[in-house]
């Protein structure tokens, strides 16, 4: 019951909500708005003009990432003119490992914050490169060299864990069958109350999440109670609420409602 009453209350929070966190947790709870398919399509729209001629969003990796990683959520192919551009930019950078012009402290779309600049570096680079690999531009050299660097680190903190975890985890095989050693460490760092110690319990299941094999799901339930101690009335786990982070939770929540 616990678990429902939570679902329902995130359910509530994002139930009028305009955005693309709201267009998804509708088709998560099966009752999407009439106008949801118009206001992907808008919210698109809002992305391509973000974009400044060169194809990035504001010069920065993070923000050029993430506005592709929304597109393709809100249901856009990856040969659409307007993603692509965003992903012909991140591209040579991805490739090079050019990912120093992010501000410090660094705040990933997630809501963790990464304070150290080594820690932030492979955190752009693992966002980079899991969209592009989502985007299945996984064919080039270049990614498949990043690709295969990034896949056999052995992050420091189970924070950088969960960043590679979720590159692996839309990696086509071989090394897509890595995530089950990844989520292997994971379990062993996670404690009796269903989080982790130095990591960021949303960052952690976005990871979990991605990686999607029934190891990872069983970890995702045991951190139900974890994020049921964090939310608040209106549904959220921040105050402000932050959405992403409420999204992320909701579908947790979901699989240990499944579980």
């Amino acid at each position: 019951m616990k678990l429902k009453h939570a679902i329902h209350r995130l359910d509530e929070l994002f139930r009028d909500r305009d955005s693309r966190a709201g267009i998804l947790a509708r088709e998560l709870a099966r009752e999407p708005k009439p106008g949801d398919a118009k206001l992907a399509e808008l919210l698109c729209n809002e992305r391509r003009s973000e974009t400044r001629m060169d194809g990035s969003v504001n010069g920065s990796v993070v923000r050029t990432a993430w506005a592709a990683w929304e597109m393709m959520d809100l249901g856009l192919d990856a040969l659409n003119g307007g993603l692509d551009r965003l992903l012909s930019w991140l591209l040579p950078r991805i490739e090079a490992g050019e990912v120093h012009e992010e501000p410090m402290p660094l705040a990933l779309p997630n809501g963790v914050v990464m304070r150290g600049a080594g820690d932030a570096a492979l955190a752009v680079r693992c966002l980079g490169l899991k969209t592009l690999l989502r985007a299945r531009r996984d064919g080039r050299p270049g990614v498949a060299e990043q690709l295969a660097g990034v896949a056999r680190l052995e992050p420091a903190s189970p924070n950088l864990a969960a960043c590679v975890l979720g590159v692996v985890a839309v990696a086509p095989a071989p090394v897509h069958d890595r995530a089950e050693a990844f989520v292997e460490e994971a379990r062993r760092a996670q404690g009796s109350d269903g989080s982790w110690a130095g990591a960021d319990l949303f960052n952690m299941l976005e990871a979990l999440l991605l990686a999607g094999i029934e190891p990872a799901r069983a970890l995702i339930a045991k951190a139900a109670p974890a994020l049921l101690d964090l939310q608040h009335d209106d549904g959220s786990f921040d105050s402000p609420p932050h959405e992403e982070r409420a999204l992320i939770g909701l579908r947790a929540l979901h699989v240990a409602l499944e579980a």
